[in-house]
């Protein structure tokens, strides 16, 4: 399970220069997951604000997967329950899904750095959080919804102009 393999190849100070603020509560957390062997923890920020806790953890990929899975919510009837699967779902799965974020990204800086010096360096500037990517996150909805509407429009664009 990658939630072990974060705890077993990097250490505590390193997963501590990385998440910042917050990481007593990420750590812990990672802990408790692993000694259960389990992906199922809950984290109140990202069920309360979902894709934009992803990007102040600048989890950007996330986020956009999130948003285009939130059109699915479009669906009439379907679309409620769709939601709150995604909600409820990412309230349960973000603690695994922040780790596994955090596993790719200190062995991608790993790999990159030729020193233990440098990597830290890297770990540093690459962790923490963003108000930034709150922001970010916001823009990427903002563009998601107006090529969503723009698809949309010309669909029923094209069903005026065959007479259903």
């Amino acid at each position: 399970m990658v939630i072990k393999k974060l705890l077993e190849e990097f250490s505590e100070d390193v997963l501590r220069l990385f998440v910042q603020k917050n990481a007593d509560y990420y750590i812990a957390k990672w802990k408790k997951m692993a000694a259960k062997d389990s992906k199922i923890s809950w984290n109140w920020a990202a069920f309360l604000a979902g894709a934009l806790w992803m990007g102040y953890r600048k989890m950007y990929l996330y986020a956009f997967i999130y948003m285009l899975l939130m059109l699915t919510t479009y669906i009439p009837i379907l679309g409620f329950i769709l939601a709150l699967v995604y909600w409820i779902g990412l309230g349960v799965l973000a603690n695994y899904l922040y780790g596994k974020f955090t596993y790719d990204k200190l062995v991608q800086l790993k790999a990159e750095s030729s020193s233990e010096e440098e990597f830290k360096n890297k770990v540093a500037a690459a962790g923490g959080v963003s108000v930034a990517g709150v922001f970010l996150v916001i823009l990427m909805g903002i563009g998601i919804t107006v090529v969503f509407m723009a698809i949309l429009m010309s669909v029923m664009s094209q069903y005026q102009n065959t007479g259903f």
